[in-house]
């Protein structure tokens, strides 16, 4: 019956205009306000949910309680690729990535670093360390998310200067803030025990030669000089891309660091949004806020 029909397809074009203008009245208040927009995440949370993310540069499970790399994910679909693709680029200019070239990623969080450097093609496999066993789990979703599984090895572990067991405190909001140097909040209570190994030994294990080794890229919130430290000869040997921030140091600790970089590197670039370029290694000393650096 014609008039029927009229009737129906009017009605669905009614329904279609109201969902349109409700999802254009509502989604700048619940997704624009910040408030509103934690309830939401917080719901999420409290059920056990996670998100799935996919991105133009990979695909990623996140924590809707995570609202520093899991909410960059979200709302910018990315968390410091630049940083990594510089930094890879200014290895293939320097002819220093092997045919077979690892990346090692020290404090893999959910492995978004991993993930990018995968995606570049300079990489034939990769090892990602990541002792927090939500982001671990985590971790490993989003290798299997990317088709990586077969080419990245992940192992539950903290990289430090000797084999042992650490207390790892947990940020409740950033989970890319987790630290075994300190407490990383004041409302943090949360620790986990995590076990400890140093990078050359679970590298020399795992029968990876340093000639293969393309990049490792440290990120460990504080605990940078003892990953260095567990380095062993492989300081100097390969690049290092490091988050430098004198101020997690003491200061002994912070000038030990820098000798350390100096005595086996000769230049270092600063990398983000305004790469310096090649500098001589005495830059380090002038580093004063929280910085990626490349080491060569």
């Amino acid at each position: 019956m014609p008039g029927i029909s009229m009737f129906l397809a009017a009605r669905g074009t009614v329904d279609r205009y109201r969902r349109s203008l409700r999802q254009r009245m509502l989604a700048p208040i619940l997704l624009g306000v910040r408030s509103f927009r934690e309830v939401i995440l917080n719901a999420l949370t409290e059920r056990g949910h996670l998100i799935y993310c996919r991105l133009p540069e990979g695909n990623f499970f996140i924590d809707p309680s995570d609202r520093v790399i899991g909410s960059w994910l979200m709302w910018h679909q990315g968390w410091q690729r630049e940083e990594l693709e510089q930094a890879i680029g200014l290895l293939a200019k320097a002819k220093r990535l092997p045919n077979d070239a690892v990346f090692v990623d020290a404090g893999a969080n959910i492995g978004t670093q991993t993930v990018y450097a995968m995606r570049t093609g300079h990489f034939a496999s990769a090892v990602a360390f990541e002792p927090e066993p939500r982001n671990f789990e985590l971790l490993s979703m989003n290798m299997a998310a990317n088709v990586l599984a077969g080419k990245v090895i992940v192992l539950a572990k903290a990289l430090g200067a000797s084999e042992g067991q650490a207390v790892l405190h947990l940020h409740p909001r950033n989970k890319g803030a987790h630290s075994i140097s300190g407490k990383p909040s004041l409302d943090g209570a949360q620790w986990v025990n995590v076990p400890v190994t140093r990078l050359d030994d679970a590298l020399s294990a795992l029968s990876i030669p340093s000639s293969r080794l393309g990049l490792i890229w440290i990120d460990v919130e504080g605990s940078e000089f003892d990953v260095l430290r567990g380095l062993g000869n492989l300081v100097g040997q390969v690049p290092l891309v490091i988050e430098y921030s004198p101020d997690r140091f003491t200061s002994s600790d912070d000038a030990s660091f820098r000798q350390l970089l100096k005595h086996n590197y000769s230049t270092v670039h600063l990398l983000g949004p305004d790469p310096s370029g090649a500098l001589p290694i005495d830059a380090l000393d002038r580093i004063k806020a929280i910085t990626d650096i490349l080491l060569l």
